[in-house]
């Protein structure tokens, strides 16, 4: 067995937010990821392909950064930048 080093191993508290939504040619599955200690960034994850990225809410990437890291046409990353743009400007409720 190879010995292996942990090199950070940490439990934080968050919040997780599960939005489903359709755009013009699909449906789409996320969860939102938010960490006390970050509050103003959120971690994406595509539950339905797997993919994920950090954004920081107040400045929000252009739907080119979702095309690129989560692997989208520019139809479906315009629908995500849209509906994450409107949902991440929303007071989260408790």
């Amino acid at each position: 067995m190879l010995p292996f080093k942990t090199i950070n191993d940490e439990m934080t508290d968050g919040l997780v937010r599960y939005v489903s939504f359709t755009g013009d040619d699909r449906r789409f599955d996320l969860a939102i990821v938010k960490r006390e200690q970050q509050q103003a960034k959120s971690f994406v994850i595509d539950l339905q392909r797997s993919r994920y990225t950090e954004i920081h809410d107040d400045e929000l990437e252009d739907s080119d950064y979702f095309c690129h890291f989560l692997h989208l046409n520019t139809y479906e990353a315009e629908a995500i930048h849209d509906y994450l743009t409107e949902l991440l400007q929303q007071p989260q409720a408790t």
